[in-house]
């Protein structure tokens, strides 16, 4: 699996990891959205099992420790599957949800 970060507007990035169709059929990608200002926010966590590729791609960025929100839109493995790992990592972080 191969993670991508793009900036699709100004301090706002893209981070996808898709799944390919061996282990999704058909394929499948998970997309997080890492909003850059004062207080940084990482809009979903993807799934647990993808944490690390996800990290590694925010730290191209910035580091990782000066996320202050990490939301999501509602409570499945998809979407905030890894929300403790990310609390782990930016203890500062507050967890928002809808």
């Amino acid at each position: 699996m191969t993670t991508t970060v793009h900036e699709v507007a100004d301090n706002i990035f893209r981070i996808s990891t898709p799944l390919p169709p061996d282990v999704v059929p058909g394929g499948f990608s998970f997309n997080q959205y890492l909003i850059l200002d004062e207080a940084p926010l990482i809009f979903h966590t993807g799934p647990r099992r993808i944490f690390p590729l996800v990290r590694e791609a925010i730290a191209t960025v910035m580091p990782i420790e000066r996320l202050r929100y990490v939301a999501f839109s509602h409570i499945e493995a998809d979407e905030m599957g890894a929300l403790n790992e990310f609390l782990t990592a930016a203890p500062e972080a507050t967890a928002v949800c809808s």
